[in-house]
């Protein structure tokens, strides 16, 4: 709600536990559907450099998935074609279970973990999908 009271280009500051200890991130905010949209921009976790729409894995879709209890991360809603993600092979329905070898347990903690990868660098994440895990690079596009 109070995302929504602010405009694009506004920068926040987010509170987030990383490693069991809270971390304070600065996140600057893009026009819904944006074509700059970031990771952490928006409560759908917007498509940004990678091409990647995240969102929470709820009991919901862990259930629709066939997903194991032990799986944590984000659920990938929307890949945009021609993307980082596109070219790794993932696909909606996949889960983000860890960014470069560190475990997942959300949306914003894989949206923060992407946006924190320097420009130019690549990014190794583990996915899971139709009931086994593969790391996948994301190549950087800059």
């Amino acid at each position: 709600m109070l995302v929504g009271q602010k405009q694009p280009g506004d920068t926040i500051r987010l509170e987030v536990m990383r490693d069991d200890k809270p971390v304070s991130v600065a996140v600057t905010l893009d026009e819904l559907g944006g074509k700059n949209g970031s990771e952490t921009a928006s409560s759908e976790h917007g498509k940004g450099r990678w091409g990647l729409n995240l969102a929470d894995l709820t009991p919901e879709a862990r259930d629709q998935l066939q997903a194991s209890s032990s799986v944590h991360g984000a659920i990938v809603n929307d890949v945009v074609p021609g993307s980082p993600a596109d070219n790794a092979g993932i696909g909606r329905g996949d889960i983000i279970m860890e960014v470069d070898r560190k475990p997942m347990k959300s949306a914003s903690d894989v949206a923060q973990a992407l946006s924190s990868v320097p420009k130019g660098q690549d990014a190794l994440v583990l996915v899971w999908s139709n009931g086994g895990s593969t790391f996948r690079v994301l190549h950087s596009a800059e």
